[in-house]
């Protein structure tokens, strides 16, 4: 890649503010739309045909979101998914791994275990413009 001056980095980011700002603002509109959209789908559930309803300017899909478990209507903590995890029959279960600790442990039991695994836990950062 070229050398990049300063002022091509200072109208980059200029450029990227700027159209940081108009993404908010369209982003705020989509979900004005999506709102509407989700009501009217909501009203004409039974219209669906095939998870489908057909409009002049276009089709509304009703699509399957992620299962998530709910308590009064809120999200269960982590303690509580914990709780529920020890509960379940073992099938139903599956460990994972918090990367993010792993990556800032120190824990020296640990890097040996991934040392000895040929693993290595790497982040991947970004530059960002605030």
């Amino acid at each position: 890649m070229e050398k990049v001056s300063k002022e091509q980095a200072e109208a980059a980011v200029q450029a990227i503010k700027t159209l940081k700002i108009q993404a908010a603002e369209l982003a705020g509109r989509i979900k004005d739309a999506e709102t509407i959209v989700e009501a009217y789908g909501l009203e004409h559930l039974g219209d669906f045909t095939d998870g489908r309803l057909a409009l002049d300017t276009g089709i509304i899909a009703l699509k399957a979101g992620t299962a998530k478990p709910v308590k009064e209507g809120k999200p269960l903590s982590t303690a509580a998914r914990a709780e529920l995890a020890a509960a379940l029959p073992p099938a139903y279960v599956k460990m994972a791994c918090d990367f993010g600790v792993l990556f800032q442990s120190q824990d020296k039991a640990v890097r040996q275990i991934l040392k000895a695994r040929g693993i290595e836990i790497v982040r991947d950062d970004k530059f960002t413009v605030l």
